[in-house]
C-alpha cells in the first residue's frame, strides 16, 4: 500500500478496533466499514480504469464511433427491455431508465462513512464524561501479562484507580441535578453509550431504505426472491433490478440532420454488482438483527437496577463474602459503582478478560466493605463533601505577615507634623533610629508636643 502520510496516520488512529466498544460495535464501525470501502475501491477500479460497458453497434460505426457510443451509453440513461418483448416504437415509452450502476462506488463509500459515524461520535464525547474508559482499559491491560505478587499488586492499583474514578459520582438525593453536577451523576457514559447503540440500529434501518430507493424500489423483494431461488436450486435468472443487457438511444448530428441510433449494450459490472448486493442484503439483515438484540440487552441491563446488580453479582465470590447479605451487595453496586462503573467493568470483561474482571470486582467489594460502609450505625454511605475533598483552606501562620496589617494605620496612630520637619544634617556618630513598626503608634517626647 502506498504510504500517504496524512491518510495513513488518519486510518491508523481512527479506523481500527477501539478499546471502548464491544463485539457488535466492532462489526458495525470496523468490519462493515472496511468491507464497504474495499468494495468501493474494487468496483471503481474496474469501472473507471477498465471497460465497464460494451455495445453492439452497426457496421457503419468505425474507429472512434464505437468508443463514442459506449462512452455515451455509460454516462446517459439507458433502459431495459426483456428479450421476450419488443422494443417500443414510441420514444416516450422508453422510460425505464437505469443509471444507478455509475454511482455504485460513491454510494458504497458513503455507506462506509455512515457506519463509522456513530463510533466517531462516541469516541469524541465519552472523554467529556466523569470516567475515562480508554485510559482505564490501558491500565487494565497491564494486569494481563503480570503473574504472582506483581499481578496482585496490579489488581490493587487498578482497584484504587477505579475507586478514584467513581468517587466523583454524586449519590442519589445528595445534590440537585444541575449543569455542574450532571457530569458526575454516574449516568452520563451509560446514556451516551445507549445513544450510540441506538444510532447503530437507526443506521442499519436507514441503509436498507437507501438501498431500496437507490436500486429502484424492489431491492427487498429482489433479495427475498433471489434467495428463495438459490435455496430451491433454480437457475439464476436476469432481472430488471440488475440487467446485464440494456438498450441505449443517442443522436448524431450530420450537417442539418439528426440521426437517432439504438444500440444494445452489455454491462459486465452488473454481474459483479448483483452478487455484491445479494451479499450485502444478507449481511445487513444479519447485522440488523444482532445490533437490535444487542441494543435491547444493554438497554435492559443498564436501566433495570435488578439486572444491573445481577451482572455485577455474577463476578462476586460468595464464598469469600458469606457474612454479607444480598442487600449489602446491591448497596455496593448502586451507591458505589453506578451505571457508569458497571459499564466500565463490562469493557474490562470484553477487552481484558473475564478473570481479571472477576478479581477486580472482588477487590473493589473488599475495599468498599473495609471502609465501614456496612456498619450498623449507618444506613447510608456518607459521601465526601466536594469542599472537604478537593479544597485546602489557607493557614495564616504560613504567611510572613498578617493580611490585616496591609491596611493603612488608624488616624490616632499617625505621626505628628514635626516628625516630618528637617532638623538639619545628621551628625557623624549619631545613630539612625529605625521607624516604628506599623502595628505600634510612634512615641513622642513631651518637648515635641
Amino acid at each position: 500500500m502506498l504510504n500517504i502520510p496524512f491518510l495513513s496516520r488518519f486510518i491508523q488512529k481512527t479506523i481500527k478496533r477501539q478499546k471502548v466498544a464491544d463485539s457488535v460495535d466492532y462489526l458495525n464501525y470496523y468490519v462493515t466499514s472496511m468491507m464497504l470501502a474495499f468494495f468501493a475501491l474494487a468496483i471503481s477500479a474496474k469501472q473507471y480504469f477498465g471497460s465497464p460497458i460494451q455495445c453492439w453497434v452497426p457496421s457503419e460505426f468505425r474507429g472512434g464511433w464505437e468508443k463514442y457510443a459506449e462512452d455515451y451509453c455509460f454516462i446517459a440513461n439507458s433502459y431495459y427491455v426483456p428479450f421476450e418483448e419488443e422494443i417500443p416504437t414510441d420514444i416516450e415509452h422508453r422510460q425505464d431508465h437505469i443509471s444507478y450502476y455509475r454511482w455504485v462506488p460513491i454510494m458504497l463509500a458513503l455507506q462506509a462513512i455512515m457506519f463509522f459515524i456513530p463510533n466517531w461520535i462516541w469516541n469524541m464525547l465519552h472523554k467529556q464524561t466523569a470516567i475515562n474508559p480508554r485510559a482505564f482499559l490501558t491500565e487494565a491491560e497491564k494486569v494481563r501479562f503480570a503473574v504472582g505478587e506483581k499481578r496482585e499488586q496490579e489488581i490493587k492499583s487498578l482497584a484504587n484507580y477505579f475507586m478514584d474514578t467513581v468517587a466523583v459520582f454524586s449519590y442519589p438525593g445528595d445534590y440537585k441535578m444541575s449543569k455542574r453536577t450532571a457530569p458526575r451523576s454516574g449516568y452520563n457514559a451509560m446514556w451516551l453509550y445507549l445513544f450510540t447503540k441506538a444510532a447503530y440500529v437507526a443506521n442499519i434501518c436507514l441503509q436498507l431504505v437507501i438501498l431500496n430507493h437507490f436500486i429502484g424500489g424492489d431491492f427487498m423483494r429482489w433479495g427475498y426472491e433471489t434467495a428463495t431461488n438459490i435455496i430451491h436450486g433454480n437457475e439464476w435468472k436476469e432481472t430488471s433490478v440488475f440487467p446485464r443487457v440494456i438498450m441505449c438511444d443517442f443522436q448524431i448530428r450530420r450537417l442539418a440532420n439528426l440521426q437517432r441510433h439504438t444500440v444494445q449494450c452489455v454491462i459486465m459490472m452488473n454481474m459483479i454488482n448483483e452478487k455484491l448486493y445479494l451479499f450485502l442484503y444478507f449481511w445487513f439483515l444479519f447485522l440488523g438483527v444482532v445490533t437490535i438484540i444487542n441494543f435491547f440487552y444493554f438497554f435492559c441491563v443498564m436501566l433495570v437496577p435488578t439486572l444491573r446488580a445481577k451482572l455485577v453479582l455474577f463476578n462476586i465470590d460468595t464464598k469469600r463474602n458469606r457474612g454479607l447479605s444480598q442487600g449489602e451487595m446491591r448497596r455496593f453496586i448502586h451507591e458505589c459503582l453506578h451505571p457508569d462503573g458497571v459499564l466500565l467493568l463490562q469493557f474490562v470483561r470484553e477487552h481484558v478478560g473475564g478473570r481479571i474482571a472477576f478479581d477486580l470486582v472482588n477487590r473493589l467489594f473488599t475495599m468498599y466493605a473495609e471502609s465501614d460502609n456496612f456498619s450498623n450505625t449507618s444506613t447510608k454511605k456518607q459521601p465526601i463533601s466536594p469542599i472537604e475533598k478537593y479544597s485546602r483552606p489557607p493557614h495564616l501562620s504560613n504567611y510572613p505577615r498578617d493580611p490585616a496589617r496591609a491596611y493603612y494605620p488608624a488616624l490616632s496612630s499617625a505621626p505628628m507634623l514635626e516628625d516630618y520637619m528637617d532638623h538639619g544634617t545628621m551628625k557623624i556618630g549619631e545613630k539612625n533610629t529605625p521607624p516604628p513598626p506599623l502595628d505600634q503608634p510612634p512615641r513622642h517626647s513631651p518637648t515635641d508636643v
